[in-house]
């Protein structure tokens, strides 16, 4: 093995123990575990450590808590949630690549409780969660500047009906059900979710709700 390829692999390692012993850690630290095409998306696709860390904070209620991420991405999220809290995440993404560059860093880094799933989050049971991650994850179906690539599908029908979709679960989830969203999901919370903690965090708003 040589020298260069060691001190990676200890940089990689440093990282995941620095997460999980409670230590800051920038976001250009953290992004340098993906290949070069994933970084380039992480500005603004790719859910900021210290927000990852807050929303994971206030998802995981008890250390049974099992969040899904909608629109994982390259999976950021779920690996701070699981490096951060006892709790259980899983990242369900559209992209063949970033599920593959996901499960990358969590083998690198030995990360436990984080998982990613390839497909639709249409296909997924939304009952066997506690909680749901929304980092606008549906803003590039109508805003073509926002576009991580051309691998999937785009048009404003697609929009409305993966909103429709969203809060179907949203609202046949169970009472207690923690849904955090980060610069929105793209639509209004149905009815029976309070808004009970709302805080500015890069430049978008962090807010936890609980439906009643």
């Amino acid at each position: 093995m040589s020298i260069s390829l060691i001190k990676r692999l200890i940089y990689f390692e440093n990282i995941g123990v620095a997460l999980r012993n409670g230590k800051n850690v920038s976001d250009f630290r953290f992004d340098q575990v993906y290949p070069a095409h994933v970084q380039e998306c992480s500005n603004p696709h790719w859910t900021p450590v210290a927000v990852a860390k807050r929303a994971a904070e206030w998802l995981v209620a008890d250390s049974g808590a099992r969040i899904l991420d909608v629109g994982s991405g390259a999976g950021k999220f779920c690996i701070v949630g699981a490096l951060t809290t006892d709790g259980e995440f899983v990242g369900i993404e559209q992209r063949p690549y970033l599920v593959e560059a996901a499960q990358s860093a969590v083998k690198q880094w030995n990360v436990q409780r984080a998982s990613f799933v390839a497909g639709n989050m249409a296909k997924i049971d939304w009952h066997q969660f506690t909680g749901f991650y929304l980092f606008n994850p549906f803003y590039e179906q109508i805003n073509e500047n926002r576009r991580i690539d051309k691998s999937i599908s785009y048009s404003g029908l697609l929009f409305m009906r993966y909103l429709d979709i969203v809060k179907d679960n949203l609202r046949d989830a169970l009472p207690g059900t923690r849904v955090v969203t980060y610069h929105g999901f793209g639509g209004d919370m149905p009815s029976c979710y309070e808004c009970l903690i709302s805080e500015l965090h890069e430049c978008g708003t962090l807010e936890l709700w609980v439906k009643k």
